[in-house]
């Protein structure tokens, strides 16, 4: 997020609090001095804007349902500052984004990816865990930031993903989230 307000928030600053969409709003109320509205979910992050605090959340929680942007494929995510874990609800089906993935785009992104993944290994491995992914990833943030090297099978960090995985669910029930159940295709009358 970029932010820029001259004489409240500093100029050139920057912060790693962590913050979630749904805090745009409250935050938006609270600069206008306006009345908080009863039951939003998100909070005012001005304190964090205004450079009085670093800290905001612990966590952020991620949701993805791939309607209309392709076939239902539904992902869920947690981060803190230190590690990242997704549960891909869906896999082990491909996924599949018609607006980045389409074929019939020769110009675009993915196709040049395509193209460099038929001659080149590392090309290969992005396009791959792209459209095949785990039921289950895990990333440590600090020393992995570029999320390349999925750690959810090393027995090292079993704990620590049952313990995000049981604090994503946890958020997953408070927002009455069904997974993969919310990702489906509407017909249209």
């Amino acid at each position: 997020m970029i932010a820029r307000l001259p004489g409240k928030i500093k100029k050139g600053s920057r912060t790693n609090a962590i913050v979630q969409y749904e805090e745009v709003l409250p935050t938006l109320i609270n600069f206008a001095d306006g009345k908080t509205v009863d039951g939003l979910d998100g909070r005012s992050f001005l304190p964090v804007l205004y450079g009085k605090t670093d800290r905001f959340r612990d966590y952020a929680y991620g949701i993805h349902n791939n309607i209309p942007e392709g076939h239902p494929y539904a992902i869920r995510s947690i981060r803190d500052d230190s590690h990242k874990l997704i549960m891909n609800l869906s896999a082990p089906a491909p996924y599949f984004n018609k607006y980045l993935m389409n074929p019939a785009n020769k110009n675009s992104v993915w196709s040049s990816w395509l193209e460099k993944a038929a001659t080149d290994q590392r090309d290969q491995f992005i396009v791959n865990r792209m459209v095949n992914r785990p039921s289950i990833e895990f990333y440590d943030l600090q020393k992995d930031p570029n999320e390349l090297n999925n750690l959810a099978a090393d027995p090292r960090y079993k704990h620590i993903i049952q313990q995000y995985t049981a604090r994503l669910k946890a958020w997953m029930r408070e927002q009455n989230d069904a997974g993969k159940a919310v990702d489906v295709v509407y017909n249209k009358h």
